[in-house]
């Protein structure tokens, strides 16, 4: 797959609004998706208009290999982890995990992009369950993830940096 055939398959759908991760995240880049090796994973992640569902779509590169030709099953749960931490922020809970678990359901073969369905599951006061699947172009599942992840403090959260920055992007 080319560059310009991946950046095309990771461009927003009929219906979706890309959401840029924001320039004020401490003092360095994501973990998963600041990476500028378009070797290892390249994500851009998405809200769907009508309900406001958020999505990612990853191309899984060569360096995020795990079992020859394919992703590392880490690759995926950092994805899965990242995809459900950030959908709670965009619903404005500023959360931090608690606890994940990956289901990995099939192999998935690298140099391909994916897609990341992302939700909340449930909430009881601070504590909010998170849900996400990772599947291909065809819906084929990949891996599962579930999380707990507990909401912040309100004066733990800088109004003015990151959360500001998503949730300013939701709203336009």
């Amino acid at each position: 797959m080319t560059d310009s055939q991946i950046e095309e398959k990771l461009q927003a759908e009929e219906g979706f609004k890309e959401i840029k991760f924001p320039k004020q995240y401490g003092i360095g880049r994501s973990y998963v998706g600041g990476d500028t090796d378009k070797n290892r994973l390249i994500v851009r992640y998405f809200i769907r208009k009508s309900d406001k569902r958020f999505f990612a779509k990853v191309f899984f590169g060569a360096m995020a290999q795990g079992p020859p030709f394919h992703a590392h099953g880490g690759s995926q749960a950092a994805v899965l982890d990242e995809a459900m931490g950030l959908a709670a922020w965009v619903a404005d809970k500023s959360v931090v995990a608690a606890s994940i678990t990956i289901e990995y359901v099939k192999m998935l073969k690298l140099l391909q992009v994916t897609r990341v369905e992302t939700w909340i599951d449930r909430i009881d006061g601070r504590k909010i369950w998170m849900k996400a699947e990772l599947k291909d172009e065809t819906g084929i599942v990949y891996s599962r993830g579930t999380g707990l992840y507990i909401a912040l403090p309100e004066e733990k959260i800088d109004k003015n940096g990151f959360h500001h920055e998503l949730r300013a992007q939701v709203d336009e």
